[in-house]
C-alpha cells in the first residue's frame, strides 16, 4: 500500500470514527436487515430479468425520469475526479463492467439497487461537468472533457452496452431483502431502514424524509440520532406505524414486518391522511420537548451511588410509547397536568417493568404491549393532584 492509499484509508477511518460518536441512539429491537427462510428454492418464484441497454439509453431514462438514481438510501456519491476518470478509460479500453441491479417499481420506475457510482459518473461526464485526469493508458485526453473527445471516442461511451438485472415488481420482498443483503459496495452494508427506503417508495419514503429533516423533530431529539444511516426515518417511521395501527391487534412481534406494513399504508394513503399524520408528529415533537427539553426521549445515566451522570442516549421504545401517550391526550389535559407528569416521567423511567419493556428484547409483542400500557398508566396518574 502506497502513502496515498495510506492516507486515504487514514481520513476514511477518522470519518467513521466520527460519525460513530455522533450516535447516541440506544435500540434493543434487534431490527437487523431481515431475511427470510427460503424453504425450496426451486418454489420460490424469483422474477430477476437480465437486460441489456446502451450508456446513450440509460442516460435518456435518466434525464426522462424513469431512473431514480439517488434514493434516500443510497450512499452519498463518494468517487474522486481520478476515480471517474478510470471508469471512462476502461469503458474506452473496452473492459467489461459490472452489473447494475434495479428494483423496477408498479409505475414502471428503476431504483438503482447497486450502480450509483458509476451511473452518476456516466451522467456527469456525457454533460460535460468534468474533465479526465491522471489516465495513465491513454494520457492524450487528460483535461479533455466528453464534448472535447474525438467522434470515435464519443460513439464508444454512447455505445457502450450496460448490463442491468431488473427485479420485477411481482418478486417476493424476501428475494428483495436477500438481493440487498448479498450486493455489498464498498464494503458497507445497508441498514433496514435504507433497505425499506428502496423497496416502499413513494409517499412514505417523502414523509419520512420531510418529517426527519424538520427542526422540531431534530430539537425535540437534541441531534441525538444520526441521519447517516436513517436511524432517524426509522424513529419516524416507528412513531407513525404504532399510531396508525393497533399495536395490541396488528402487532405480531416482528418490528420490520411491521414497518413495511406502515410503508405500505402511507404509500395507500391520500393527502388528506398524510396532512394529518404531519400535524399530530409535529404537535407531539413539541409538546414532549416543551415538557422534558433535553432530557426528552432518554434514560439517565447513573453511577452507584443513584446519582445522574449524564442524560443518557435517546431510547427508541422510550420515544414510542411517551410519544404515544402525548398523542392520544389532548393539550389541555397535558398543560393543566404538565407538572404531574413531569415527576410521573421520573418514576416511569425508573419503574422495573418499563425498564425492562425499553431494553432487552423489545421488539417481542409482550414488551411492546408492557411499555405502550405502562406509559399510559404512569404518565396519566394525576389521582395525587389536589
Amino acid at each position: 500500500m502506497n502513502m496515498e492509499e495510506e492516507k486515504l484509508k487514514e481520513e476514511s477511518t477518522d470519518i467513521i470514527e466520527k460519525d460513530e460518536q455522533t450516535q447516541e441512539i440506544e435500540d434493543t429491537s434487534g431490527d437487523k436487515l431481515r431475511t427470510y427462510p427460503f424453504g425450496d428454492p426451486t418454489k420460490v418464484d424469483v422474477d430477476i430479468r437480465e437486460d441489456k441497454m446502451s450508456v446513450f439509453q440509460y442516460m435518456r431514462d435518466y434525464d426522462r425520469g424513469r431512473l431514480i438514481i439517488d434514493p434516500a438510501y443510497q450512499r452519498n456519491f463518494v468517487w474522486t475526479p481520478s476515480q471517474m476518470s478510470r471508469f471512462v478509460e476502461s469503458i474506452l479500453l473496452g473492459f467489461p463492467l459490472p452489473p447494475f441491479y434495479v428494483n423496477q417499481t408498479v409505475e414502471n420506475k428503476l431504483v438503482i439497487i447497486d450502480g450509483l457510482q458509476r451511473t452518476t459518473t456516466l451522467h456527469r461526464f456525457v454533460n460535460d461537468e468534468f474533465a479526465l485526469k491522471e489516465l495513465k493508458t491513454l494520457p492524450d485526453i487528460n483535461g479533455k472533457k466528453f464534448s472535447e473527445l474525438p467522434e470515435s471516442y464519443q460513439s464508444k461511451i454512447q455505445s457502450k452496452k450496460i448490463q442491468l438485472y431488473i427485479l420485477k415488481p411481482s418478486t417476493p420482498i424476501e428475494v428483495v431483502y436477500e438481493l440487498f443483503d448479498r450486493i455489498n459496495t464498498g464494503g458497507t452494508k445497508l441498514e433496514s431502514q435504507e433497505v425499506r427506503n428502496g423497496i416502499f417508495l413513494g409517499k412514505a419514503t417523502e414523509l419520512l424524509a420531510e418529517l426527519a429533516a424538520q427542526d422540531y423533530f431534530r430539537k425535540a431529539i437534541d441531534n441525538g440520532v444520526s441521519p447517516k444511516r436513517m436511524k432517524d426515518r426509522e424513529m419516524v417511521l416507528r412513531y407513525i406505524a404504532f399510531k396508525i395501527f393497533d399495536y395490541e391487534r396488528d402487532y405480531a412481534g416482528e418490528l420490520g414486518e411491521f414497518l413495511e406494513n406502515a410503508m405500505k399504508k402511507i404509500n395507500k394513503m391520500g393527502e388528506e391522511e398524510i396532512e394529518i399524520l404531519k400535524q399530530d408528529f409535529k404537535r407531539v415533537m413539541k409538546l414532549t420537548y416543551d415538557f422534558f427539553e433535553n432530557r426528552n426521549f432518554r434514560f439517565p445515566i447513573l453511577d452507584k451511588e443513584g446519582n445522574i451522570t449524564s442524560r443518557g442516549f435517546i431510547n427508541t421504545s422510550l420515544f414510542e410509547s411517551v410519544s404515544c401517550f402525548f398523542s392520544i391526550n389532548t393539550d389541555e389535559f397535558l398543560h393543566i397536568h404538565k407538572e404531574q407528569i413531569i415527576q410521573n416521567f421520573k418514576e416511569l423511567i425508573t419503574h422495573k417493568d418499563y425498564l425492562d419493556a425499553t431494553r432487552t428484547s423489545t421488539g417481542s409483542k409482550s414488551k411492546v404491549i408492557t411499555r405502550f400500557k405502562l406509559a399510559q398508566e404512569i404518565l396519566g396518574n394525576i389521582s395525587t393532584q389536589s
